[in-house]
């Protein structure tokens, strides 16, 4: 039987109305309050870091490929890439991959850091500092109480800054992890700016192009009205899905039309757009800037393939020839086709009717040239723009004689669908890709992968959200430490009222220890009566401290009892999350501190003498 169990569970309920009677319920209260307001905290703060990623995350993905020759990998008129690539879509059946950690080598940094004298001084004030605290006898004897912890205290403080002020040398080592999690989706994507121009307002926006892969299944939870785009239509849509703040102050409503202008290659193009839906996911900052449009619009209006519009004339560099395409439109008032029709030589004319026909008008200098008569076969190479090149095989139909002059001499005459089922031809063209991952802490691993390894030799370059967001995740971090600064205060009014109420306890009960000390009981035996009470003390205050701090958790994820501004907070009711790991952690964290900083106080019976002790009531 543990005796000293027992006489604090008498001297537990056995205490009468009195007024250690009332700290020692201030002291249950003090500690509910404290795990009351840590559940809070933890739940706050991982409820609103949660909440917030998740809409950042959702929104923007959470790594971006684009161009490797874009101004910026976070600008919004980015350089095109191609959508047919290596890793599009497949890249979303990677799973785990393995990955370097620095890890910190604490045998060998010890070692590095072995040879500094310093740490041997501070280290040996820390021993002295050590021996003046818990003297033996013959110091106990020569030195008073004060005078030792008072010297203890000096060379605590001596060895601290000698300690903290070295510079440590401090040995990394990359040991080799495995993701929790890998690439769960990738979709393309489009920017774009533009201008907003209603009757009576102008403002902003960056149009952000969807296409058939987006994944909708985010933003449908915040769509207020209307309904998502239809991306899957063989036209493009003129739909346009807006925030409410955008429709606010702009007064729109579903349905309404309106233009949008842009800037094109010096050109100021509009364009109408209607309102089909209308959302609001609370990063107001999001919101006020930026619109969701089919994806195929914003290639238009780039001028990307499968959209571009190609002129009548293609420079050939490499071939150093002129490509001039011509329709049974344009033909009859060109000035280069009637010189041909006035200078024919021999063959067949082109067919402007066919749109596959893949004859072409040569003049007798590039017939020379490449020693080709009619009905040969004339291959002709063509770079587009973002370095592209496609090989044009024509036939040769006609020859012409060409003038003295160069130009004309090496113009090549072909039907102009030839030229533009290039947008057929080569793939289309968009800003870049979005990938999510499974786990968000396999970010910054999946991040080098994907750069490493996915793009190896490629012309694109893969940067996570937080490179692109840097502000939005810094300022989510700062949560971090205000959590462990509240954690820290609510754990040291635990101490102090905990250390108050013992101190009390052990002064109430002088006698009892007088008589326990007479009767032989040790000193450590009696002061773990007092511990084993404070135990039970803490225990209490941490049942009703978990059961208020739950209910009040429980209460707001039901009911969102306590509410935020939206524009400042990215969130309209405060979110909770529970980890109930973090709870017990804090559970069993507060009472074994608590505990463990009550054996100081609880020294205090040992200086109690017995003879007094059994005389004082």
């Amino acid at each position: 039987m543990n005796l000293e169990f027992l006489i604090a569970k008498r001297v537990g309920t056995a205490t009468k109305k009195s007024f250690s009677r009332a700290i020692l319920r201030l002291a249950v209260v003090a500690i509910a309050l404290s795990m009351v307001v840590m559940i809070l905290a933890t739940a706050i703060v991982s409820g609103f870091k949660n909440t917030i990623s998740e809409k950042i995350f959702g929104f923007w993905g959470h790594i971006h490929i684009t161009s490797s020759y874009s101004p910026s990998s976070y600008s919004f008129e980015s350089s095109p890439i191609n959508q047919n690539q290596d890793f599009y879509p497949s890249v979303d059946t990677i799973r785990k991959v393995l990955h370097k950690v620095p890890e910190t080598d604490i045998i060998n940094s010890i070692g590095l850091n072995s040879y500094n004298p310093n740490l041997y001084i501070g280290l040996s004030l820390m021993l002295l500092a050590l021996l003046f605290s818990f003297a033996p006898q013959f110091l106990k004897k020569r030195i008073r109480l004060s005078y030792r912890l008072f010297v203890a205290f000096l060379l605590t403080l001596a060895s601290i800054a000698l300690l903290v002020t070295q510079e440590y040398q401090i040995v990394q080592k990359d040991v080799i992890h495995e993701t929790e999690g890998g690439i769960r989706h990738i979709q393309l994507y489009i920017h774009k700016e533009g201008i907003i121009k209603t009757k009576d307002q102008i403002e902003g926006i960056v149009l952000r192009g969807v296409g058939a892969d987006y994944d909708w299944d985010f933003l449908k939870q915040y769509i207020k009205e209307g309904d998502i785009l239809d991306t899957q239509s063989e036209d493009a849509s003129n739909g346009i899905l807006i925030s409410e703040t955008t429709a606010n102050r702009l007064k729109l409503n579903l349905g309404d039309k309106f233009l949008i202008y842009f800037v094109q290659e010096g050109n100021s193009l509009g364009r109408k757009f209607t309102v089909v839906g209308i959302y609001k996911t609370g990063l107001e900052e999001y919101d006020r800037r930026f619109a969701l449009v089919d994806v195929r619009k914003l290639q238009q209006l780039n001028n990307w393939r499968p959209f571009r519009s190609y002129p009548v004339e293609l420079n050939l560099d490499e071939e150093q020839f002129i490509l001039k395409g011509l329709t049974a439109g344009t033909a009859p008032t060109d000035l280069g086709w009637k010189y041909v029709q006035e200078h024919w030589n021999k063959g067949n004319q082109l067919n402007f009717e066919d749109p596959n026909f893949m004859g072409a008008v040569i003049p007798h200098e590039v017939a020379r040239l490449k020693g080709i008569d009619v009905g040969d076969s004339l291959k002709l190479k063509y770079t587009d723009t973002g370095g592209d090149t496609h090989m044009f095989n024509y036939t040769v139909s006609g020859i012409y004689q060409g003038p003295e002059d160069a130009r004309v001499q090496k113009t090549v005459f072909v039907n102009w669908q030839s030229i533009n089922n290039l947008n057929q031809v080569l793939p289309a063209q968009v800003s870049g890709f979005e990938i999510f991952v499974d786990n968000i802490k396999d970010l910054d691993a999946l991040g080098d992968y994907t750069n490493y390894v996915v793009l190896m030799g490629a012309d694109q370059y893969a940067n996570t959200i937080k490179e692109i967001q840097p502000n939005i995740f810094d300022w989510l971090s700062l949560t971090d430490m205000n959590e462990r600064i509240i954690l820290l205060l609510m754990i040291l009014v635990s101490i102090i009222n905990m250390t108050t109420s013992l101190m009390i306890l052990i002064l109430e009960r002088t006698n009892m220890i007088g008589i326990l000390k007479a009767l032989g009981t040790p000193n450590w035996s009696i002061r773990k009566v007092f511990l084993y009470n404070a135990a039970y003390i803490i225990g209490y205050g941490l049942f009703w401290g978990n059961l208020i701090g739950i209910g009040l958790c429980l209460l707001q994820m039901q009911f969102g009892i306590m509410t935020l501004p939206e524009d400042l907070y990215y969130v309209s009711v405060v979110p909770i999350e529970f980890n109930w790991l973090t709870i017990l952690a804090l559970n069993i964290g507060t009472m074994l501190i608590t505990l463990a900083v009550l054996i100081i106080p609880s020294w205090l019976v040992s200086k109690i003498d017995p003879v007094k002790a059994i005389r004082f009531s």
